[in-house]
């Protein structure tokens, strides 16, 4: 994986690196199943290819059920895990009722690992939680806001969020949490959707103070993978790893994660910032 700080690095490269990864891409097209090992589970059934292409939110394992965007963070985590040389490395994940967060709580590296849902129901949490049991995982679902972690400052050797900051308004409230929460050296990986010809990111919705949403133009809204939307706030461009730093982060930058035999045949850019 290849690492860029600022948009100017990134056009200086990006014709290259794209035309790589369009060749082993091309793969993808023709096989139901791509063959390799998964870098979380470390299963080889290989990934099923649902025929759309999708190679972000497809190729999930057929072990662990990971998709393509989860492995891509996860060999990020478990990079900066692997060099920070603690024994016992305490992982906050800002997801539980999830494939990633099962396979992660099977790897002995990481044997302090906790999740949260932004789930206020109890309901809810309790069928998460039913949902955990089944797989073999007992666990409360915990209810966290990033914008305000319930975890002491420095407290934390890494923490991971995958596809969750442009849902929330304030997103600098949620870096300068995690920058509180995270031990220095300790390290930060995300992913959001990344606009990566764009200079500066866009706030497109904006929260009000009765409750709904305006939006600058057209409703954006993701899928849930608990069912329902989310509004989308913000589109990401090349002025993230300045936010990062700005938020109490050493150093921030985007990375290219490419994997083939991981079953990553194209590029995913995951964010790392280091406390």
């Amino acid at each position: 994986m290849r690492a860029w700080r600022s948009l100017a690095e990134w056009q200086g490269e990006a014709e290259a690196v794209l035309a790589d990864e369009r060749l082993s891409a091309a793969a993808v097209d023709d096989a139901r199943v791509l063959a390799g090992a998964c870098a979380i589970c470390g299963a080889s059934t290989g990934f099923a290819s649902d025929g759309a292409g999708d190679m972000r939110e497809g190729l999930r394992c057929l072990g662990c059920g990971c998709n393509a965007r989860q492995r891509a963070a996860a060999s990020v985590l478990l990079d900066a895990l692997d060099g920070s040389g603690g024994t016992q490395p305490r992982v906050y994940l800002s997801e539980q009722a999830s494939a990633l967060f099962v396979a992660l709580r099977r790897r002995r590296r990481i044997r302090r690992l906790e999740g949260s849902e932004y789930v206020p129901g109890f309901a809810r949490r309790l069928r998460m939680g039913l949902w955990l049991l089944r797989r073999g995982v007992a666990a409360r679902i915990r209810h966290r806001d990033l914008t305000a972690l319930d975890f002491e400052d420095a407290s934390l050797d890494a923490a991971m969020s995958l596809d969750v900051l442009e849902h929330i308004p304030d997103y600098g409230a949620a870096l300068r949490e995690f920058a509180r929460v995270l031990r220095p050296g300790g390290a930060l990986v995300f992913t959001v959707p990344f606009y990566d010809s764009q200079a500066r990111s866009e706030t497109i919705a904006r929260a009000c103070a009765d409750g709904t949403v305006e939006f600058s133009g057209e409703p954006e809204y993701h899928g849930d993978p608990r069912g329902g939307g989310i509004p989308c706030f913000h589109h990401f461009g090349w002025d993230l790893p300045d936010a990062l730093r700005q938020a109490g982060f050493g150093d921030a930058a985007l990375l290219r994660v490419r994997q083939p035999a991981h079953g990553i045949p194209g590029g995913l850019w995951v964010v790392r910032a280091v406390r």
